[in-house]
């Protein structure tokens, strides 16, 4: 099945139930207590809660409720939201490392090999000015003279 299959089939499933403007974090759910208490750094904290909490609101589903789902339901939501999200490859790690710590901590086990396959960086039109290249002779000749 190719990448573009798999978002559709995901898009066709009614997985997500249609939930308006809601709170997606109970702060005093056991799922989030196991979550934000076994990170250490504050700022770990303060990034993980917004990058799950931008999932969660993407996505119109609770906590408690998107860890209920079925394990191949969980994962595609998680590669159709990292396929979809226009980020840098960096800002997706953080995505998928705050989605893995969720559902390990909650004992949720998912194929984190296959997920991470669809972090892709965007194509940005820059590319062309980080390529290494070769120098020229023009570029040798001015470099020296700058040194004599």
């Amino acid at each position: 099945m190719r990448k573009y299959d798999l978002i559709n089939n995901i898009s066709s499933k009614n997985v997500v139930p249609s939930i308006k403007s809601m709170q997606v974090l109970d702060e005093q759910s056991k799922p989030y207590f196991n979550f934000i208490n076994t990170l250490h750094s504050e700022s770990t904290r303060e990034s993980h809660r917004f990058c799950l909490e931008k999932f969660l609101n993407h996505n119109r589903i609770e906590l408690l409720s998107f860890l209920e789902l079925p394990q191949h339901d969980i994962a595609d939501l998680i590669i159709k939201y990292i396929v979809d999200k226009k980020a840098s490859r960096q800002y997706k790690n953080l995505i998928t490392a705050t989605l893995k710590h969720a559902c390990e901590i909650n004992d949720i086990i998912l194929n984190w090999k296959k997920i991470k396959k669809f972090v892709h960086p965007e194509k940005t039109g820059n590319e062309t000015n980080v390529r290494d290249r070769a120098y020229t002779h023009q570029g040798i000749q001015k470099i020296w003279g700058l040194l004599l």
